[in-house]
């Protein structure tokens, strides 16, 4: 069976991403070998460690992306205000972080922790 060149052509973005099937991949292979004269060598495969980076890189955007959500969260949950009002309207306006310090400051660590963690790996994601 001979396969053309265009076909041959059209299998390398997939055999070069890894993503063809074995068949195809011996193909390729067995097309290379037999016919050295075009000048072509076979795509170098995708290399295991090249994976592997990239799924941690993935991995660590998925925890920038918690870290980001928790932090936006804890943050808004430190600046949580209590609103009263009377016949006239609005009477007052108070932060509950000062009424309730201690209640408050493990909710400001951890908004704290959180900006710190996801800083520290948006740089080191650079």
């Amino acid at each position: 069976m001979t396969i053309d060149r265009d076909i041959i052509f059209d299998l390398l973005p997939l055999y070069r991403a890894g993503l063809a099937s074995d068949a195809s991949r011996r193909e390729v292979d067995a097309w290379f070998a037999a016919h050295p004269e075009d000048g072509l060598k076979p795509p170098a495969r995708q290399d295991k460690d090249l994976t592997a980076s990239l799924d941690r890189a993935r991995q660590l955007r998925r925890r920038l992306r918690w870290l980001y959500g928790l932090a936006i969260a804890f943050t808004i949950f430190s600046f949580g205000i209590q609103l009263r009002f009377d016949d006239s309207g609005l009477a007052s306006v108070r932060l509950l972080a000062l009424d309730h310090p201690l209640a408050f400051t493990p909710v400001m660590l951890a908004a704290l922790a959180c900006w710190i963690g996801y800083y520290w790996l948006k740089r080191r994601l650079r």
